[in-house]
């Protein structure tokens, strides 16, 4: 398509994907003029990728979502896109909600959450000064011995990535500590390789990146820069979903959200996934709808609670729980499986519980 100089299909792709060794020699520069401007003009955004070795050069100003090694395995690949695609419909949430919701005054934040940008570095390798040089002057650079040491550190403050420079069986067991947790799941992670023969394996233990030997040190640059921008980004996100799920439990208090604020972010929400191909599920939670007898309003209340913290424990930060004023319970979910285990999961605890 570049060569004849067409445009991209109509048609939103799942990823961008360029592996810049494909490019000839002296075609960057033209490449790319040909091809972010329509990125920047799809529908909505999708994960951009360039795939890369230790020695290539990299064009500066492109802000991918990542920077990753050519030899990564296809199966890691598509991982990381669905990894990254609900990255960005978390974003698009975020954003919705701040939009909608306005800021919400007087919430803390946790721990993993605050913080300026900052990069940890976990192991003994003695390369820690050259991960600080890689990096961005405004980026906080720390140093963990091991994974027990990478945790704590992780669950007292905030970081945007991680980067494990260990021998290969101390990097997949610090990996794994980090990925156990859920507060670091989709944390991007850096794992140095000595070796190209563990490099698959590395990313199937975790790794969100690899890098082989000895990079250049502008590649480097670019790495790092593009895995703690989006992990920053990520962060982000994560704080606002966090705030306005504690900030939508209270309006429980006062009677639920108002239906004009809920409409206007069903509205929204809506055309905001059908710009993806997506659907958006609404499931009312009503008592009735479960076939739940209601004799005064003590009880109603008291089922609206039960009703709610079951959608609650089963959705995504990404799904909306809430109660609406005048309408009852109600769960916004991002895809058609949710309303299946969320239908399950009711019907199981309300047999076996008496109400």
């Amino acid at each position: 398509m570049f060569d004849r100089g067409s445009r991209l299909p109509l048609a939103l792709p799942a990823a961008v994907v360029v592996d810049v060794a494909e490019l000839e020699q002296g075609q960057q520069t033209a490449f790319f003029d040909w091809l972010m401007p329509q990125i920047r003009n799809l529908v909505c955004e999708v994960p951009f990728y360039l795939l890369t070795g230790s020695d290539d050069l990299l064009p500066d100003g492109l802000q991918p979502t990542a920077v990753i090694d050519r030899i990564v395995p296809d199966e890691v690949l598509l991982m990381l896109i669905c990894i990254h695609q609900r990255a960005l419909l978390r974003s698009d949430e975020a954003q919705l909600r701040r939009r909608v919701f306005g800021r919400i005054p007087g919430f803390g934040s946790a721990p993993h959450h605050s913080g300026s940008s900052s990069l940890l570095v976990v192991g003994l390798s003695g390369r820690f000064l050259e991960w600080q040089d890689a990096s961005d002057q405004k980026v906080e650079v720390v140093g963990a011995f091991d994974g027990n040491m990478a945790v704590e550190f992780m669950s007292k403050r905030a970081f945007d990535a991680v980067v494990i420079d260990a021998p290969f069986d101390d990097a997949i067991d610090y990996m794994q500590q980090i990925r156990r947790d859920a507060r670091f799941a989709g944390l991007p992670v850096l794992a140095v390789c000595e070796r190209e023969e563990d490099l698959v394996l590395l990313f199937r233990n975790g790794a969100s990146d690899v890098l082989v030997g000895e990079n250049r040190k502008e590649t480097l640059v670019k790495r790092l820069n593009a895995a703690i921008r989006f992990g920053k980004r990520r962060r982000l996100a994560d704080r606002v979903l966090a705030e306005s799920h504690m900030w939508l439990r209270q309006q429980v208090n006062v009677g639920g959200l108002a239906v004009e604020d809920y409409t206007t972010y069903l509205e929204a929400c809506s055309n905001q996934l059908a710009a993806r191909g997506l659907d958006l599920w609404e499931m009312r939670l009503q008592p009735e709808n479960f076939g739940i007898a209601v004799t005064s309003l003590e009880e109603l209340e008291e089922i609206n609670a039960t009703l709610l913290s079951i959608a609650d424990a089963t959705s995504r930060d990404e799904d909306l729980v809430c109660l609406i004023r005048d309408v009852g319970p109600v769960a916004v979910l991002k895809n058609e499986a949710g309303t299946t285990r969320l239908q399950k999961r009711i019907n199981s605890i309300l047999t076996h519980t008496v109400l």
